[in-house]
């Protein structure tokens, strides 16, 4: 149609950084951004005027069950505006009722969400060792022990773990028997007699002071408590050096933990709660009755257990405060990544691994140009979590870092921890009082 002279009515919302709007003195809508900019210079070119129209329910457009659509693509099948200023995802449904101009940019989408951080793990000092090691239980096979463990944390201790319990029960079962043959095949001299340890051959306290280096005062006399006592005390030797060792090193050096890369992901680990952008092509593809997955799978779960937004730049500050994840496109990210860097210095979001499969990333010319120029700073936060620029390599030792090893004394209370050192003091000074008691 000859646009010449004409004055046009125009549909548009905020899509920061392709469009935003702002009230004029005279109460009407300007526009700025990328999407505005090339909108004024085709206006130019072909000699017409516009005035801006936004949609009262703040939607691009969405098809109802009755044929209808809401937002901006509503407003062009009833004839409220003579068209409407994208950007637009091109959808079989949205084509059966207003006409696309020819693609500028096409980009795809993901998940936005708040960048994962080192956590403190007050059970930290429990990692190096697996449980089974802990409770010194039975173990089928040695890869058993490694469930859940990563072989390079403790290879040899970990892949032997599962003989620890049947060597502690076998040695308390071999010192039992041994000091029962001892005291009926061997009677006790003057000196034995006076010595307390008598006919014991093995003591099960030795195993166990052996195995938390403890130092055991008065060794065993004969040769084959001896000989049971030092292999227990290599053992204890070998697994506290790995274990200070590991521990070290997963402190040191700790890892960050990315939880949600795809939406499969985002579902399941269920700590964070997920918007969507509130009358989009993607909205409408979570929301849709005729796709499968819309009804009863992954789709159905997104769209059912998400709220809304307007759209993910308006709820930028969200996504921090609130710990908050939006499913928009990829520049509208990059730009909120930019715009942060540029503000705070410091990379706080996060842009999952996997893409919403749509649609593909395609350039074009001097829009490509501007959608670069405007995202320059986001280079420098599309790094995995933990490799950022200035980010560091380890973590100083700080007494958080080992607040769970003191938090065993009692439940996390000042009145608990007051009633765990109580009665720590009263083991040491039983066991001060015993010694004297001996000696006398």
């Amino acid at each position: 149609m000859a646009l010449s002279g004409r004055h046009l009515r125009v549909g548009a919302d905020i899509w920061v950084p392709w469009v935003d709007l702002r009230r004029q003195k005279d109460g009407s809508l300007g526009a700025s951004g990328v999407a505005a900019a090339f909108f004024d210079i085709i206006a130019a070119k072909l000699n017409f005027s516009y005035t801006l129209v936004m949609p009262e329910d703040r939607e691009w457009g969405r098809g109802l069950p009755n044929g209808s659509f809401t937002g901006m693509i509503g407003m062009c099948q009833r004839e409220e505006v003579d068209m409407a200023l994208g950007p637009f995802g091109v959808t079989w449904e949205r084509a059966q009722v207003v006409d696309f101009s020819s693609t500028l940019y096409v980009d795809g989408f993901g998940i936005f969400l708040p960048r994962p951080r080192q956590e403190r793990d007050l059970a930290g000092f429990t990692n190096p060792l697996a449980w089974q090691l802990y409770a010194i239980i039975w173990q089928k096979e040695p890869e058993d022990c490694l469930h859940g463990i990563e072989s390079s944390h403790f290879i040899y201790p970990l892949r032997y773990g599962h003989l620890l319990g049947p060597s502690f029960l076998f040695t308390l079962a071999l010192g039992i028997v041994m000091n029962w043959l001892a005291r009926r095949c061997f009677r006790a001299t003057d000196d034995a007699a006076v010595d307390d340890q008598g006919d014991v051959v093995l003591r099960p306290l030795w195993v166990v002071q052996a195995l938390l280096i403890e130092s055991i005062e008065k060794l065993p006399s004969r040769s084959s408590s001896r000989a049971l006592l030092a292999a227990w005390l290599l053992a204890g030797l070998i697994l506290s050096s790995a274990y200070r060792g590991v521990l070290t090193s997963l402190l040191a050096v700790p890892r960050v933990t990315v939880p949600v890369d795809s939406l499969e992901d985002l579902v399941s680990y269920g700590k964070i709660p997920w918007a969507n952008e509130k009358g989009t092509s993607l909205h409408q593809l979570f929301g849709a009755k005729k796709y499968m997955d819309a009804t009863s799978g992954l789709y159905k779960t997104i769209h059912d257990k998400g709220t809304l937004v307007v759209n993910a730049y308006e709820a930028r500050e969200r996504i921090k405060r609130e710990r908050m994840a939006v499913l928009c496109d990829f520049f509208t990210m990059r730009k909120i990544m930019s715009d942060d860097f540029t503000q705070t210095g410091a990379c706080n979001y996060y842009i999952a691994a996997d893409p919403i499969k749509m649609a593909a990333l395609v350039e074009s010319g001097m829009v490509s140009r501007s959608v670069l120029a405007l995202t320059s700073n986001a280079t420098a936060c599309l790094v995995a979590p933990g490799k950022e620029e200035g980010a560091k390599g380890s973590l100083v030792f700080t007494l958080i870092d080992l607040a769970g090893a003191f938090l065993l004394l009692a439940g996390g209370e000042f009145k608990d921890w007051v009633r765990g050192l109580l009665l720590a003091a009263a083991v040491l000074l039983a066991e001060k009082l015993k010694g004297s008691a001996c000696k006398m």
